[in-house]
């Protein structure tokens, strides 16, 4: 079987093929778009230029799914922004109408159970912390003994931080001091008490992004999937207090899709590492889609 996974989230829209085989789940290609959704979320609502930007993308993905004849069953799924609008009814309505995708909409708990069952592919997950920051939630897991024990959708992620909490480009000293206490009262509102977590297995794009940004700061290779978090709050410390020049070039350099993002989700994961007491943060290369293949086609739990 192969299966077209389309990840609704944000900041992109994924499109994601894999073909089952001997029970695993082998990524063929993968595609993406910056769609920036939570940016178009007017009053609750997703503006009409957000809907037809998410059309847009879905459309062009469908294309190349529709190109493709072995490609056997197509997934789309959403998550924070299109979950949490108003008018989520009415964009899921024109989708299947106009395209015949019908979009599940994953919870939050959800979410987060996903991507764990997904990190799990590739990254030892059995104690510890899990976090997936995406571009308006972020999801955090408590595991212990290879099991969930609690699990929480923060309402804060990279992109939705930058739009609440920064002025400019660029993370400076006050908004990453509004957005660590935004992440601390959502730890408080959710009964999410301070533990010690030696490890936090870290998922999904904002946590890549951040892990190349490690390995060029202390000159490391590409092998490297790990960071420790002291280096990482040293690094991030450090990249704030820079101009936005460098700030600019430096981010331009590695990730520049993640120009006004990356550092908003930085600033989330290191307060993470702080209020559970991380020491080492394990980067995984796989997370909610792959959960998803292995959760609900595979049936692994």
């Amino acid at each position: 079987m192969i299966y077209a996974i389309m990840d609704i989230g944000s900041n992109t829209v994924r499109l994601s093929v894999y073909k089952e085989k001997n029970g695993e789940a082998v990524n063929l290609f993968s595609e993406k778009d910056q769609v920036s959704l939570k940016s178009y979320v007017k009053g609750g609502r997703l503006s009409e230029k957000g809907i037809k930007r998410l059309h847009s993308t879905l459309a062009k993905f469908k294309a190349v799914v529709d190109n493709f004849d072995d490609i056997d069953e197509v997934h789309p799924f959403a998550t924070a922004t299109v979950r949490d609008v108003a008018n989520r009814s009415e964009i899921l309505s024109l989708i299947k109408e106009d395209l015949g995708l019908e979009i599940e909409i994953l919870s939050g708990e959800e979410e987060a159970q996903l991507a764990f069952v997904g990190a799990a592919v590739s990254t030892d997950v059995k104690e510890g912390v899990l976090c997936d920051i995406g571009g308006g939630s972020t999801e955090v897991v408590l595991i212990d003994q290879g099991k969930v024990i609690k699990s929480t959708s923060l309402s804060i992620g990279s992109l939705s931080a930058f739009n609440d909490y920064v002025d400019g480009l660029f993370v400076d000293k006050l908004s990453r001091k509004e957005i660590e206490k935004r992440v601390v009262q959502l730890f408080d509102d959710a009964y999410m008490y301070r533990e010690e977590f030696k490890v936090l297995s870290a998922v999904g794009g904002s946590a890549r992004a951040a892990l190349m940004v490690y390995r060029e700061y202390y000159d490391l290779g590409d092998d490297v999937r790990t960071m420790n978090s002291a280096d990482f709050n040293k690094m991030v410390k450090d990249i704030i207090k820079k101009s936005d020049k460098k700030k600019m070039h430096l981010i331009l350099d590695i990730k520049p899709d993640r120009i006004h993002t990356l550092l908003p989700g930085m600033v989330i994961m290191d307060k993470i590492c702080k209020f559970f007491s991380v020491e080492t943060i394990n980067v995984s290369q796989t997370g909610v889609r792959e959960g998803y293949v292995y959760s609900k086609l595979l049936g692994r739990k």
